[in-house]
């Protein structure tokens, strides 16, 4: 009897344990709930009101008929009356977790309640939680993180912080290049141009000498042109005084 008893007690703190168990992991489950509902429920609502329609109306009148008789007959009319409609309709009633409301009295979702607001950007994610921007930290994203502290590169050489971002910088003659953080334009790209440049230079002294002996050899052509070209009419000219020998 004594075995007997100690497992019957065994077997049920056992039991009142998994009980207890499943019931606080059926609570945890309904807060750790993305939307913050605890309960949807469907409900069926009645409602009464009033509703207008076409309600005939038949009047009676005297007419002729054929043989000349007098006959009686009626004609519909039509006049507005109102009605009482009773109606049963389903709605869906949510209860939000405990740190969670409603947006508007009839939404079906809920949203996370912050006692303090979120700043510099921050959204508040879940109960007293805030998800910050870029560049900020902490419970409310009141703190500046300083981007040029991590163990991440972000600027190839200079890094300055400031309120949530910061900025890249570069050494004299470096320039920041066109990502806002790589430098460019080094002291290899300056020798590079130099040298290209004095190619040309080199190069084009080099026509200029060229042109100008080319310019200079045209000169003496034209001069010993024109000097032969005054020769020859001098000639000419002196033929017709001259006597012929005896």
């Amino acid at each position: 009897m004594g075995l007997r008893a100690e497992l019957c007690a065994f077997l049920t703190g056992l039991s009142f344990l998994l009980l207890l168990m499943s019931g606080q992991g059926a609570r945890g489950g309904s807060f750790r709930h993305s939307s913050g509902v605890c309960s949807n429920r469907t409900l069926v609502v009645p409602l009464r009101y009033n509703e207008s329609y076409s309600q005939p109306v038949y009047k009676p009148y005297l007419t002729l008929c054929a043989g000349r008789r007098i006959c009686s007959t009626y004609r519909t009319t039509y006049r507005v009356a109102w009605r009482e409609v009773r109606r049963e309709v389903q709605q869906t009633h949510v209860v939000c977790c405990q740190g969670w409301k409603k947006p508007h009295p009839g939404a079906l979702t809920c949203e996370a309640i912050c006692s303090k607001p979120c700043l510099n950007g921050g959204v508040c994610t879940g109960p007293d939680q805030c998800e910050c921007a870029p560049g900020w930290a902490g419970k409310h994203c009141r703190l500046d993180v300083d981007e040029c502290r991590t163990s991440l590169t972000l600027c190839s050489h200079g890094c300055q912080n400031t309120l949530g971002s910061f900025t890249c910088s570069c050494p004299h003659p470096l320039v920041l290049g066109p990502d806002g953080r790589a430098c460019a334009g080094g002291p290899l790209e300056s020798s590079t141009s130099a040298s290209i440049l004095s190619v040309a230079v080199r190069e084009a002294e080099r026509e200029e000498r060229t042109l100008r002996w080319e310019v200079a050899e045209l000169r003496g052509r034209l001069e010993r042109l024109e000097q032969a070209s005054r020769g020859q009419s001098h000639r000419g000219a002196s033929a017709p005084g001259t006597l012929p020998e005896s």
